[in-house]
């Protein structure tokens, strides 16, 4: 310990004999380090912190799919539900849930909140406990049993201001009150975003509903089952339950997924991808320490050979060095956690939280706990022996007489240390090189998605979602909700500030959406389970030219259109083309109906295709009818304003709020915002891997300005002997120059060769671009080569100035 002592204040000293040599190893270890750190929090928190549940490894959600018909992961019927909790042995438990949307009134104004429907032992094979009271009873599960409620911890206390007593109390949801039984803990939130639950309550007689797919199943494997083997299981299962009900089931598959994958939803791709390309930043940053380093250990072979010929040997030398290096990488360990730590709001800023075609989970806290802490240790600790070691291989190779028995101010470097000298710079932009390109092809991506058209206008367009309350506008009695969405609308166009006023149902980017079977008149009739379908879109008549959304044939909705007139309807373009091509279809007609009982609509017009879905996603087929002639619970007010939408929420509000004073909103958003939310994690990616990148040119570039400093000064005397013997200053630069070029050109291939394979990891980010475009690949290349060669000519300008008088005595 006295020696170790001895070792780190000579190594302070040392170290403070050379400040600037000192700072810039620092700060570039604390940028290596300082973004691996930043990342890995990041990656931490959404992929690796433990979920809050009961061995949370073996708990699966347990989805629907089917293929024939492009469906993807979906929730399914009671009557698959009721056949798999009987027959799915591979499983130790199983529990359903269906979303559901609620109104809390009473205590302040109305307010919903997104809730889920569990089913009364859900929380159990989950594995959750509640923080105060209790969850769900199977006699609370059941029709007609009491109205029940858990509530989440942050509505608890927003809400209800935290009161320790709610256990008990009731609330108001809608009109019906409800008894609050229990609250969870700040950490339990599943699903995402959901803040009240309730019991699911199925009747009896829904394990023979196989029809409406409503729910969403969670599993517990059985001990000792695979996800493999239960797979092959349900697979088992599914072709059997396809067999015996072929109309509801045909072409029925099913998917398991593990809950942690699902938590972490789209962004774990993302964030590996991030992940992995900080750490290229943190190897370029050791390579050029390493340099520096071997420069630095150069002029200190006298001090060594001296040290040793005092008595020192060569393993106090060595844990000498390795000292001074853990010192660097200690200061750049704590610079670098700094900066992370500062970066945390940032970080935060930049993830999309409320973007529902974005399965995302929601980050509002970055914490720094001991795995972050531990990741920051290690990555100094790797940077220590990154290039630690480096300079060891040459400083401990010299013996003292060999040493002292040299007359120059340091030693000249070796060939095989001047290769791997010039090996570190190569790999430096040869890894710059490949960052810079997927970056690249990242920028290029979103470039092209945010100039793609959404279908429709969202500049200066406010909507506000707003579920009126079936109770209080029931599907019996149509004309009170028709009476609400017209006297809103009136109020909303007298609002000073707006330009015009709509509502339609499913609001575009929101992930609400509802498809409505249908088939053609004229066309043969498909088989039961199979018609086509199209998402159900009411609207109102402006809602078109409030939205900016084209109307490409026929007319658009008139107050004439009616409850007691025809029925009419507009299609999407792509309907239109599905089922008629290049025809016109004004005037065919679409059966909502049964074929024995039809319900005839008439197409009266052909709208512009909407990407309801973000940018990136394909239009679905629209079918759009009127509020007037369809009952729909569930309004979004959409108001284009003559400035700023948000200077017209509080007046809109209180223009709703004039008709229905117990109306809440779901949410009131800014169209603008929501279009550019919906590729926030596009601009994420294409932000973070630029800023990576960059850091990265800027690290490779100091590192071939450091090589070639230190060659040109090196061969100052023989720059020295060549001026002298007639050589010119131009000779003088290219040569160097040429030194340079052979670094850039090695570095530049053998990085051209790894972005060809490391591209294609990143193919399913990128967007209307191939991973090898040869666009990207040579625009990097210029960028990478101009940069490395404005840090190449500096040196060799500096060579051509060298006064040959001068260089001729150089030691």
């Amino acid at each position: 310990m006295e020696n170790f002592m001895q070792d780190v204040r000579f190594g302070f000293r040392m170290l403070a004999k050379s400040p600037v040599f000192t700072a810039i190893a620092v700060i570039t270890l604390a940028l290596g380090i300082g973004a691996n750190t930043a990342i890995f929090s990041v990656v931490n928190t959404v992929l690796l912190a433990r979920l809050p549940y009961r061995e949370p490894n073996r708990l699966v959600m347990v989805w629907g799919s089917n293929q024939q018909q492009g469906e993807g992961n979906s929730p399914v019927s009671p009557g698959v539900f009721a056949a798999w909790t009987a027959e799915a042995h591979v499983f130790e438990e199983m529990a359903a849930s269906s979303d559901n949307f609620v109104t809390i009134n009473g205590a302040g104004d109305p307010e919903m909140v997104s809730g889920y429907d569990f089913s009364a032992d859900y929380f159990h094979v989950i594995g959750a406990k509640p923080e105060l009271g209790r969850v769900f009873l199977s006699e609370e599960d059941r029709p007609g049993g009491p109205n029940v409620t858990v509530l989440s911890d942050r509505l608890w206390r927003r809400r209800f201001h935290a009161d320790p007593n709610i256990i008990g109390k009731s609330i108001n949801l809608g009109q019906t009150p409800f008894t609050v039984v229990g609250v969870m803990p700040p950490t339990f939130r599943y699903p995402d975003k959901v803040e009240i639950w309730t019991p699911l309550a199925l009747p009896p007689s829904s394990s023979t509903n196989w029809e409406d797919r409503t729910l969403r199943v969670l599993a517990r494997l059985a001990p000792g089952v695979t996800l493999e083997q239960a797979q092959a299981q349900m697979n088992l299962l599914s072709q059997r339950l396809a067999a015996e009900h072929p109309d509801t089931n045909r072409g029925e598959g099913v998917v398991l997924q593990p809950l942690p994958e699902v938590i972490a939803g789209d962004i774990r791709q993302p964030l590996l991808v991030l992940l992995g390309s900080v750490g290229f930043v943190l190897l370029i940053a050791c390579a050029n320490v390493a340099n520096l380093q071997l420069a630095r250990s150069a002029r200190r072979e006298r001090e060594f050979a001296i040290r040793t010929a005092l008595g020192a040997d060569r393993m106090r030398l060595v844990r000498q060095m390795l000292t001074e290096s853990a010192l660097l990488s200690s200061g750049g360990g704590v610079v670098g956690l700094l900066l992370a730590l500062w970066s945390r709001r940032f970080l935060i800023a930049l993830f999309p939280n409320n973007v529902a075609n974005l399965n995302i989970p929601t980050v509002e806290a970055i914490p720094v706990d001991g795995r972050v802490l531990g990741f920051t240790l290690a990555a100094t600790l790797v940077t220590t022996v990154l290039f630690g070691f480096v300079p060891l291989l040459r400083s401990s190779r010299w013996g003292a007489s060999q040493m002292l028995n040299k007359t120059g101010r340091s030693g000249t470097p070796s060939v095989s240390e001047q290769r791997f000298r010039s090996a570190l710079v190569v790999a430096e932009i040869a890894l710059s090189f490949a960052l810079l390109i997927g970056a690249g092809l990242l920028i290029k991506s979103f470039t092209l998605l945010s100039r793609r058209d959404l279908g429709f206008r969202p500049d200066r367009v406010l909507a506000l979602e707003a579920f009126p309350s079936p109770a209080q506008y029931p599907a019996k009695a149509p004309e009170k909700l028709r009476a609400f969405v017209d006297r809103s609308i009136e109020n909303l166009r007298s609002t000073p500030g707006v330009e015009s006023v709509a509502a339609i149902n499913y609001l575009p980017l929101t992930g609400f959406w509802g498809p409505r079977d249908f088939t053609v008149e004229g066309l043969p009739l498909p088989r039961k389970g199979e018609e086509p379908s199209a998402d159900n879109r009411v609207i109102t008549p402006d809602y078109f030219s409030t939205m900016g959304i084209p109307l490409l044939r026929g007319r658009t909705f008139s107050s004439t259109d009616g409850p007691d007139a025809p029925h009419v309807a507009i299609v999407s373009a792509s309907l239109a083309h599905r089922f008629w091509k290049d025809e016109n279809p004004i005037g065919r007609r679409l059966n909502l109906g049964e074929p024995d009982k039809p319900e005839w609509w008439e197409i009266v017009g052909v709208a512009g295709d909407v990407r309801s879905f973000g940018i990136e996603e394909t239009p679905h087929d629209d079918l759009y009818r009127l509020f007037a002639q369809v009952y729909f619970p569930l309004v979004s007010f959409t108001v284009r304003t003559k400035g700023e939408p948000a200077g017209v929420i509080p007046a809109a509000k209180a223009a709703i709020w004039a008709v229905d004073p117990q109306q809440p909103f779901y949410k009131v958003v800014i169209m603008d915002a929501l279009a550019a939310e919906s590729i926030a994690l596009r601009r994420v990616n294409m932000l973070l891997l630029g800023m990576f990148s960059a850091i990265a040119l800027a690290l490779a570039a100091v590192g071939v300005y450091g090589v070639l400093s230190y060659a040109v000064a090196l061969r100052t005397h023989e720059m020295g002997v060549r001026l002298a013997l007639g050589a010119q200053p131009g000779n003088l630069l290219w040569l160097v120059l040429g030194d340079g070029a052979r670094l850039i050109l090695l570095g530049v291939g053998i990085g051209l060769a790894a972005s060809f394979a490391l591209t294609r990891l990143m193919a399913s980010l990128l967007y209307g671009v191939a991973s090898n475009d040869p666009l990207t690949f040579a625009g990097s290349l210029i960028v990478v080569v101009a940069a490395a060669l404005a840090a190449s000519y500096i040196p060799a300008r500096r060579a051509t100035t060298v006064d040959p008088m001068v260089a001729l005595r150089y030691e």
